[in-house]
C-alpha cells in the first residue's frame, strides 16, 4: 500500500488561503497477537506487517518468530491485526498502545532498567567515517515514504561488504527499527555484523532494541539522549550521532577506528 493518504486541506501561502489536497502519512492501530493472545497494540504505518511482527518480538525480547506462520487481517483502514504462533520467552505486560520508551516507565535506575538486556559480546566492525556517512546519505535519498509524505522515519542496516539493506519506513521511529530488524531476521542476516542507521535521534528504546537483537553499532543523523549513551556504555554498544560529512559524536568504545576517523 501507499505510505500516504490524500486528504483535503486549507493551504496558506503568501497571505492567501486556498482549498487543496495533501498526502499525509498513514497511521493506524496495529494489533500483534501470539497464540491468539494480544501482546501489544502499536500506532504505525500498516505496511511490512510480517517484518514488524518478527522485528518487534525480537527487539523487545519476546523471542525469535521468523519461522512462525504469520497472518494479517485488515479490520478497516484504521485497524490491522497480525497473528503468529510460537514460544514467548517472557510474559507480555498489559496490551495497551505502545509509544516510544514505554519499556522504561516502570524502572527507577539504570541497572534495573537494563537488567534483562544482553551485553553486546561480538567483535565490533571497523568504523570508516566516510563510508558510514555515505551509507546514511544513501538511506536518506532512498526514503520513498518520506518523499511522498514528508512524515516518515527510516531505519536500515549496513556494512561495508554488503552495503545498505533492510531499509524500512514508518510514522514511528521505533516501528521503522522493528521493521528493519524483522526484515534482516527473515533474510537470516547476521545482525551482529551490521550498523543500524537511523534517520533521526537515538533514544534509550532504540539502544535497547539494538542490544536485544544483537546489533552493536548505531548511527544516527540526530542526537542521542543521555540515557541512550549510558545504556550503550553499560552494554558495550557504540553510538555515532550527529553524523555529518566530516564530524560525528561517538559514544562507547573508541577501538576499531582508523586514524583518520573523528
Amino acid at each position: 500500500m501507499s505510505y500516504g493518504k490524500r486528504v483535503g486541506i486549507h493551504r496558506f501561502s503568501r497571505g492567501i488561503s486556498s482549498i487543496d489536497t495533501d498526502i499525509l502519512a498513514h497511521e493506524s492501530l496495529i494489533h500483534i497477537y501470539v497464540n491468539e493472545v494480544k501482546i501489544t497494540s502499536l500506532l504505525g504505518t500498516p505496511n511490512q506487517l510480517k517484518e514488524l511482527f518478527v522485528g518487534y518480538l525480537l527487539a523487545e525480547g519476546y523471542g525469535d518468530f521468523r519461522s512462525s506462520s504469520i497472518a494479517t487481517v485488515e479490520e478497516n483502514e484504521l485497524s490491522f491485526q497480525v497473528h503468529g504462533g510460537g514460544f514467548l520467552s517472557k510474559k507480555s505486560p498489559s496490551p495497551g498502545i505502545v509509544t516510544t520508551s514505554c519499556g522504561a516507565c516502570n524502572s527507577d535506575n539504570l541497572s534495573e532498567l537494563n537488567s534483562e538486556i544482553p551485553m553486546f559480546s561480538s567483535n565490533h566492525l571497523e568504523y570508516i567515517h566516510g563510508e558510514v556517512f555515505q551509507a546514511l546519505q544513501e538511506m536518506k535519498t532512498s526514503q520513498s515514504g518520506f518523499k511522498e509524505t514528508g512524515g516518515m522515519h527510516a531505519a536500515a542496516l549496513w556494512n561495508q561488504y554488503d552495503g545498505l539493506r533492510c531499509l524500512s519506513e514508518d510514522i514511528g521511529r521505533h516501528n521503522a527499527v522493528d521493521k528493519a530488524i524483522g526484515t534482516a531476521a527473515l533474510l537470516d542476516i547476521n545482525l551482529s555484523e551490521q550498523f543500524l542507521l537511523l534517520s533521526g535521534r537515538c533514544g534509550w528504546d532504540l539502544v535497547a532494541k539494538a542490544a536485544r537483537s544483537g546489533i552493536g553499532s548505531i548511527v544516527s543523523i540526530g542526537a542521542c539522549s543521555s540515557l541512550a549513551a549510558d545504556t550503550a556504555r553499560q552494554l558495550g554498544l557504540r553510538i555515532f550521532s550527529f553524523m555529518k560529512k566530516d564530524t560525528c559524536v561517538i559514544i562507547g568504545g573508541f577501538n576499531h577506528l582508523r586514524d583518520e576517523n573523528p
